[in-house]
């Protein structure tokens, strides 16, 4: 079929060519002479009758046949072609110059309010995102082929057919662009002499002021077609690259390297950045064919005197490049600083419960708007250079031809080229940015490697070790080189000295005491960490061909339903599945839900518990079929009812027989029955070991505190509400047409700043006035050409001078109001609910203030400006046309609105769904990615599509203005040359900025990442529901509080205003320094207890603290006066230092002893000085690179910091005693004068506590001494002893 195709193919085009060939010869013989003389046109129609036929029947053959014929749909892939193939594969070719295709869509986009993406027509085949990675992404990924050859040269060598293409268009559109300034030229010469001569007759040079423009549209819409399709498959494949890299990247081994920003910022930033750049073959092709044009005229017009000209405007060069340089200095600083403030912004949003649990909202909020601060410091500088540059331009051309119309095409040429230059230079900058990225990025080590003696890397041969598990003479470090700004951490080092074999099949475990290297034993089998050789034959395996499950002891979940997170893309299998929930623990949990495994579990399953989590986290990787698990200390967050559970079933079950399980653990006592082998770790070094007795010990010690645990999986006092399980709320997509006043008025308000009366009449003034005295010099050159030099030059520098003050003035209110706007979404997220912030992703909160910010920063002050200082203009001149011209009043009144009408018609069929985008952060399958990167493109193809429909119609439109107004003038008025001349000039002028305008009023609200749709967005998140502002209520004296009593009476509380009471009617009085242990079942409602206590949701009762009703305070007084430990700690990027004090209000002294207290200085004795944990030290963003335990023991020093009178702690750790215990010996060594309340998950915990609180339901049903409760025999507490397997125990701590 494909060779029929072909031969169809050429036989088609050699029977075109002899069609085309003959068309020519009887078009000279028969069209020429009736344009040339009147006299010819009788004597043609008269005696050449049978020629006319032959002619337009070749005209029909030749043209309008091939044109109107639909093409062939011929499948990228034979084997699998589209079902239904997209309209612009098979429209015929004048279908596709006008983009007729697309007349469906938008007349049924024009009578609904919002068009779905799937109502869209499907993506072609050479779009999706699958087919373009086969094709392109060996020559542009480093690591498969790409090289260190630059991105941008990668990008040229992918689409070299489509450059081609490009050019040949813009070659064709330099060209005729000149038609209309000939036509226009040789019409004045007929209207000075009014004798044709052997002259073209005037109706001929009149229908080219129509013909021109519409040729010149045809192509310069062929080159954007081009040009934007190619931009959207960059788009699509960068994405995928970046992704790519950002998962095969090992980890970070500098906290100073933190990747993720940098990822969010190339994505939502540099991506939208590069398509300023998407025109650089303007430069090389267009604006180079345009002066050459432009010069030959020039030539033929003043002869030599020309190149003066010429010259006078490359002297200008020097300077140009001078301010090009800074602009590229400044815009690489700038994105820098954008760069920071991103990083910031995200690490606050990533801890934003803590941050409000603090009452650091406003602190925290003064430390972003710093950085915003330096960013749009310059943000400033990079646009007062771009102005610098446009005024530049302006002067280099007008000082060298000042006079002659024709020198306009020149100067625009000029103005181009900066124009175009500056995009490019900006462009340059983000893809600089990537391609440092794409270079940078170290990815995981190959798991089968060896050295040879030579130093060299190879692959460890499949017959040598292919089979085997383990290492041989192998060490592994966090940096390839000892240099650099490593933490200590991760200045460490994994050494296995000899054989290190593990056993297939079955169960290993890895044992070893806190920071001994046990993660990163998995780690380096996993190629995380870099393999440094201890011999020539070092080597290490993990052999990958049946596939690898990783349970991390972070457990990792995504924001979608619990199903979704067990299945992780694997085909559901309905036993199997089964099989998983119930030997993983889970059944109970489903049960709580109201939809079971379809609930959704919330951004970092901020629904579910510790324990929940890790269950989630082991029933994914036992439902996969990977022949190899590796589970780091899965158990650690568990009871031991439920640890016992998933060894009796889970790891002794079916679904594990046969497979390699290598698990990291402290619990030996329960798992040493199904261990057959052990691997101790010691100060990072890694051996076999039979002696395990002393963490045998240790473990049967942790098995008795385990026994006791109460409810450790309990969280379901945030279960989801909606009985389908949605947590997350979708994002609304914008629908219809035009922004909202409330998103106008932001914007406005911003600009307007204090004084907005006089902003608005100073720059609509100058710009008006600007425009005005354009108009009188158009006026002028042509009635007093022979004082063109003095006066025309005075009246230039009025309006430039006029201009570029109209132009600062907005520029410096524009970063005004993206400051404004900014720190508003700042606040307004600082201060959102704690119950918007469950169901609101991370992501989403990121990308308002990476993507839309910058759309407020750039795009829309841009398209305002471009869009204010167009209509004016258009005003002025359709305003000359009129009063020169009355008869023109009505065309110019209809040209204006059915412009306007095919722009709304555009716009309406533009609004498809662009609300999401491939980067979002919870896509984790490069399959899934890459459906949402085809999600993209397709709406994006049919937006770029609708673009050109809508200029080309427009473009029409003008020339017919244009060539109307022309024969008017001509035919129906005695108008001399100059006036004629000046009526054309601002009609040719007037009819392009119509397109100008409906494309930048259009701009608005109709680009790929429209701005005004940010600006919507960014206004709808400053009407979030707010806490109470931290500066509304009573400020406390200074002293408070003096002492930690609290005091509640009639306390009930609820998540939401349409939900139930969780906690109904608690009354309760604590002593200042009394201990209060917290527990209950599943559900009494102990993690509301604290959020009710700092006011964190909706409640109603009165809590004092220290004698003061807590509801007449403002939060920041409140919260920052208690602490609250969590259970997972959280930490933002910087030094330990700043996460320990983050607004510096502590001494090193202090920080250093709370260091201590927390027990840091315990657990680094045996290490050396330099790879200690010092106040010093980096912390990447969440403490990426520290220990868990590290991370545990830096939250519990900043509680210490603080030396709150009331400490809340949610006590479910799982590291070393020696780190649960140091908060209780550092309060009683403060002499006891601060109230503990410990939520409770051990009741050996709370046992010598001086009160426990016992909840059920939300109701307090006991409330006593430890002692008075056990003699209660059939109370709650003395029943949750009695069931303890070490009730023994826990009643002599109570006797004694």
């Amino acid at each position: 079929m494909l060779l029929r195709y072909k031969w169809s193919k050429f036989l088609s085009i050699h029977l075109e060519a002899v069609l085309l060939t003959s068309l020519v010869v009887y078009g000279l013989n028969i069209v020429v002479p009736i344009i040339v003389s009147a006299e010819n046109i009788v004597g043609h129609c008269e005696g050449s009758t049978q020629s006319w036929v032959k002619f337009i029947a070749l005209l029909l053959g030749a043209v309008l046949l091939p044109l109107l014929i639909p093409r062939q749909y011929v499948p990228v892939d034979p084997k699998n072609p589209l079902s239904a193939p997209n309209p612009e594969q098979t429209a015929s070719l004048l279908s596709l110059v006008f983009f007729t295709y697309l007349d469906s869509l938008v007349w049924k986009a024009s009578k609904v309010p919002h068009l779905s993406t799937e109502a869209l027509p499907p993506l072609s085949d050479n779009d999706q995102a699958h087919i373009l990675r086969a094709k392109a992404m060996s020559m542009l990924d480093p690591l498969s082929g790409g090289g260190s050859r630059h991105i941008f040269f990668s990008i040229i060598r992918v689409f070299l057919g489509d450059m081609a293409s490009m050019s040949i268009a813009l070659v064709c559109n330099a060209t005729t662009a000149f038609v209309p300034a000939i036509s226009t030229n040789r019409l004045l010469v007929y209207l000075e002499t009014r004798e044709s001569g052997n002259d073209m007759l005037p109706w001929f040079w009149i229908s080219l002021l129509f013909v021109g423009p519409v040729l010149a549209s045809i192509s310069v819409e062929w080159y954007m077609r081009i040009v934007l399709r190619t931009f959207v498959r960059v788009e699509a494949l960068l994405t995928e690259l970046i992704f790519e890299h950002a998962v095969r990247a090992r980890a970070k081994s500098d906290a100073g390297d933190d990747g993720q920003t940098n990822i969010d910022t190339l994505i939502t930033v540099d991506l939208h950045t590069m398509e300023e750049g998407q025109h650089f073959l303007v430069l090389v092709t267009f604006v180079p064919v345009q002066l050459i044009i432009c010069i030959v005229f020039l030539y033929k017009l003043l002869g030599w005197s020309a190149f003066v000209g010429l010259g006078l405007t490359f002297v200008m060069v020097p300077i140009t490049g001078a301010a090009t340089k800074s602009l590229h200095g400044v815009q690489h600083e700038k994105m820098k600083k954008t760069d920071s403030r991103v990083q910031i912004f995200t690490d606050v949003v990533n801890v934003l419960r803590m941050v409000k649990l603090f009452g650091w909202e406003e602190k925290m909020s003064g430390k972003i708007a710093q950085k915003r601060a330096v960013e749009l410091k310059a943000s400033r500088k990079a646009r007062l250079i771009e102005l610098l540059l446009i005024v530049i331009r302006e002067l280099s051309a007008s000082i060298a031809f000042p006079s002659l119309v024709v020198f306009d095409s020149f100067r625009n040429q000029i103005q181009l080229a900066f124009i175009r230059g500056t995009e490019c230079v900006k462009a340059k900058v983000s893809m600089d940015r990537i391609h440092k990225f794409l270079q940078s990025v170290s990815s995981v080590e190959d798991p089968m490697l060896t050295l040879t003696p030579d130093g060299t890397m190879v692959r460890v041969s499949n017959e040598e070790h292919s089979e085997k598990f383990g290492f041989h003479n192998a060490s592994f470090t966090w940096s390839k080189s000892a240099g650099g700004t490593a933490t200590p951490s991760r200045n460490f080092v994994l050494t296995v000295a000899g054989d290190l074999h593990l056993k297939p099949n079955a169960l290993n475990l890895v044992v070893g005491p806190t920071g001994s290297g046990k993660t990163s034993l998995l780690l380096a089998l996993l190629g995380e960490m870099h393999f440094a050789p201890l011999s020539n034959d070092a080597w290490f395996n993990l052999p990958r061909s049946g596939g690898i499950a990783y349970a991390a002891q972070e457990s990792w979940v995504l924001n979608e339903t619990i199903r979704d997170n067990i299945l992780f893309g694997s085909p559901y299998d309905e036993d199997r599945y089964k099989k998983v929930i119930k030997q993983c623990a889970l059944e109970r949990d489903l049960t709580l839900f109201a939809a079971g495994d379809q609930t959704e579990i919330g951004e970092k399953g901020l629904t579910l518990s510790g324990g929940q989590k890790a269950r989630l986290t082991l029933a994914r990787a036992v439902y996969s079929k990977s022949s190899i698990l590796l589970l780091d200390d899965t158990m650690a967050a568990l009871d031991v009812h439920t640890s016992k559970w998933i060894v009796d079933e889970c790891l002794s079950g079916d679904l594990l027989q046969d497979r390699t399980v290598i698990m990291v653990s402290h619990n030996v006592a329960l798992l040493s029955p199904l261990v057959q082998c052990y691997i101790t770790m010691k100060d990072g070094i890694a051996t076999h070991s039979n002696d395990v007795e002393a963490y045998l010990d240790s473990s049967k010690e942790l098995l008795e505190q385990l026994e006791e645990r109460v409810d450790s999986d309990a969280k379901e006092e945030k279960e989801v509400e909606s009985s389908n399980g949605k947590l997350i709320v979708s994002e609304e997509v914008l629908k219809g047409t035009g922004a909202s006043w409330a998103a106008i008025n932001l914007y406005i308000t911003g600009l307007g700043g204090k004084h907005p009366s006089i902003f608005f009449v100073t720059f609509f003034s100058c710009l008006a006035t600007s425009h005005l005295v354009g108009v009188v010099q158009t006026w002028y050159l042509g009635y007093w050409a022979s004082q063109l030099t003095l006066y025309s030059g005075l009246i230039f520098s009025i309006w430039l001078i006029l201009l570029s003050l109209a132009h600062v003035e907005f520029i410096m209110a524009s970063v005004r109001a993206s400051e404004l706007i900014h720190h508003q979404l700042v606040e307004s997220v600082l201060a959102a609910t704690f119950r918007w912030l469950d169901e609101t992703p991370v992501s989403r909160i990121i990308t308002r203030s990476t993507q839309d910010i910058g759309s407020v920063d750039f795009a829309l002050p841009l398209i305002a400006s471009r869009v204010c200082d167009i209509s004016i203009s258009l005003l002025f001149k359709i305003g000359a046309v009129v009063i020169f011209t009355p008869t023109f009043l009505l065309p110019s009144v209809v040209l204006v609105a059915l412009g306007t009408w095919v722009g709304s018609l555009y716009l309406r069929a533009q609004s498809s769904d662009f609300s999401v985008r491939a980067y979002s952060a919870q896509e984790q399958f490069a399959d899934l990615l890459m459906t949402r990167i085809d999600h993209y493109s397709r709406s994006a193809r049919v937006f770029h599509n609708l673009q050109r429909w809508m200029a080309i119609r427009t473009e029409t439109l003008a020339g017919i203005f244009s060539a109307g107004l022309a024969w008017y003038l001509v035919y129906f008025t005695n108008s001399n040359a100059s006036a004629t001349g000046f009526l054309l000039n601002l009609a040719v002028t007037f009819s392009g900025g119509i397109v100008w305008w409906v494309i930048a009023v259009n701009g608005l609200e109709a680009e790929t990442h429209p701005p005004v749709h940010s600006l919507e967005r960014l206004e709808s998140y400053l009407q979030l529901d707010r806490e109470a502002r931290p500066n509304d209520g009573r400020i406390p004296p200074a002293h408070w509080p003096s002492s930690g009593e609290l005091r509640v009476e009639n306390l009930s509380a609820k998540y939401a205003p349409d939900v139930p009471e969780v906690l109904h009617e608690l009354s309760f009085h604590i002593k200042s320094g009394e201990r209060i242990g917290v527990v209950g079942r599943t559900g009494s409602g102990k993690s509301t207890l604290t959020l009710a206590l700092l006011r964190c949701i909706l409640t109603r009762g009165d809590v004092f603290y220290d004698g003061i009703l807590t509801s007449t305070l403002n939060l920041d007084s409140l919260r920052s006066q208690i602490t609250i430990i969590p259970q997972t700690p959280e930490l933002i990027s910087g030094n330990l230092r700043q996460n320990l004090d983050p607004f510096e209000e502590h001494a090193d002294y202090v920080l250093n002893d709370a260091l201590k207290s927390a027990g840091l200085v315990s657990l680094q004795e045996d290490l050396e000085n330099e790879d200690k944990v010092n106040l010093d030290t980096p912390i990447s963003s969440g403490g990426a690179n520290l220990s868990v335990g590290q991370r545990q023991i830096i939250a519990l020093a900043r509680a210490i910091v603080r030396q709150s009178k009331l400490l809340i702690l949610d006590e479910d750790y799982k590291t070393d005693t020696i780190i649960q215990e140091s908060l209780r010996n550092e309060y009683k060594a403060r002499g006891g004068d601060a109230t503990i309340i410990t939520i409770a998950h051990r009741l050996q915990t709370v046992m010598d506590a001086s009160r426990i609180m016992v909840l059920d339901a939300g109701r307090i049903v006991e409330f006593d001494s430890p002692k008075a409760l056990l003699q209660k025999s059939t109370g709650h507490f003395r029943t949750m002893v009695d069931s303890a397997n070490d009730r023994l125990t826990l009643l002599a701590m109570v006797q004694d």
